[in-house]
């Protein structure tokens, strides 16, 4: 272990952050997480149209858990239900890659409404301001129904996923 002499370490603030230390700290997490046998799989998926990106999403699968990070439609075409098929894609592959229930989270000034229409359920709230107006962030999960060709999980290798607002923060990160 190391030991840290406070005369010779120090504290700084980057903002904004340079990727190299971004980078550097989810490497060294990610290292962390793989010594704990806690294997994140990040993937993405893309629409393009004519070889031009309109629209993607972000996600990782992770203890059984598929986390959506970001999920992007060009302006023009949102409500044109490209969000739900990409929604639906993600959840298709979360499932091919063993989870039994997925995680996102949104604003209240952004698509509250959106996620309940797709079967999640909300579990978490937090409320803050911005730009001197409130705003909530606001956590959903949906469980996923058991797959006919699925192995049954040895009892050793459940876990729960009857996840709460503080095991999220907990994490002291975006993880959905």
């Amino acid at each position: 272990m190391a030991t840290i002499n406070d005369e010779e370490a120090m504290f700084e603030t980057l903002d904004p952050v340079p990727s190299e230390i971004a980078t550097a700290i989810s490497d060294g997490l990610n290292a962390f997480n793989e010594s704990a046998e806690i294997i994140r799989e990040a993937f993405a998926i893309v629409w393009r149209e004519n070889g031009r990106l309109i629209a993607g999403i972000t996600a990782s699968v992770s203890f059984s858990v598929l986390f959506i990070g970001n999920l992007w439609v060009e302006k023009s075409l949102r409500l044109s239900g490209i969000g739900r098929k990409l929604m639906a894609a993600a959840e298709e592959e979360g499932r091919r890659r063993a989870a039994v229930t997925a995680c996102v989270d949104t604003l209240s000034t952004r698509a509250p409404d959106f996620y309940p229409k797709l079967g999640y359920v909300e579990f978490g709230r937090v409320s803050g301001h911005a730009g001197g107006r409130p705003v909530d962030r606001i956590w959903f999960r949906k469980e996923f129904p058991p797959q006919l060709d699925q192995k049954p999980m040895a009892a050793s290798h459940l876990i729960s996923t009857e996840m709460t607002l503080e095991d999220v923060m907990a994490g002291g990160r975006r993880v959905c």
